[in-house]
């Protein structure tokens, strides 16, 4: 069921940015667009795969759980940080500043 919810919820992200970008995507070219797709897919996967693994991986051994909450929610915040800030970078190189930054 969890699941379910999951890929609902990732459909209904994808067709609110759709629809919240539609004008600036309607100026890029179809080449730009598959760059955008491809960037955004591939931010996600990796981190989400840093976050995964590289929490599981770095709090393995810590048995407080205090500490692995507060050292795997760091994990995540920074993940998430480099994430935005290189995907802003990416997206504006592709798009010559076209597309907004995210926040």
């Amino acid at each position: 069921m969890n699941s379910v919810f999951s890929i609902l919820a990732a459909i209904g992200v994808v067709i609110h940015f759709i629809f919240k970008y539609d004008d600036i995507l309607s100026k890029l070219s179809k080449r730009q667009k598959f760059g955008v797709f491809i960037s955004y897919f591939s931010t996600i996967l990796l981190a989400g795969i840093c976050i995964y693994y590289g929490g599981a991986f770095l709090t393995e051994p810590i048995q407080n759980g205090v500490i692995k909450f507060f050292i795997r929610l760091t994990i995540v915040l920074v993940t998430l940080w480099l994430a935005v800030s290189i995907l802003n970078q990416v997206l504006h190189k592709i798009t010559k500043g076209i597309f907004p930054k995210i926040t």
